[in-house]
């Protein structure tokens, strides 16, 4: 289970690299800005700073994820702390996301915040096992 949770972990990681690529890199492009609701270059244009900074939050997100996954064994005393702290941030802004566009946004909100919460959950399996 523990190795599930690494995994679960990364690819939470990666989702949040592509997200990065989409909010700071890509966000000029049509089909990018659309996707986000703005409907037109001229807002997109608007939004562009915003974007920027949201997907660096994004992408030191990801740093997080996939350096606790992969170095959990290697730096055993704060790897799996990063990696806990980043699925708690991500699976919070899923939740926020959920709460503050509803139905709109559920998607977008279950593919945010279901996987790190499963990684959480793996995880959580595992530590009270060993506890116990």
């Amino acid at each position: 289970m523990l190795l599930a949770a690494r995994i679960i972990a990364g690819i939470v990681g990666l989702l949040h690299v592509y997200i990065f690529m989409m909010e700071s890199v890509w966000w000029m492009r049509p089909a990018i800005f659309k996707r986000f609701g703005v409907p037109d270059a001229k807002q997109a244009e608007i939004m562009k700073s915003v974007f920027l900074n949201q997907g660096f939050y994004n992408l030191f997100l990801a740093i997080g994820a996939l350096y606790g996954a992969i170095c959990f064994e290697l730096h055993p005393m704060y790897a799996p702390a990063i990696m806990i702290f980043a699925c708690l941030s991500v699976f919070g802004a899923g939740t926020v996301l959920l709460v503050s566009a509803g139905k709109r946004m559920l998607r977008a909100a279950i593919m945010q915040g279901l996987p790190p919460a499963i990684s959480l959950a793996l995880l959580a399996s595992v530590l009270l096992r060993t506890a116990g």
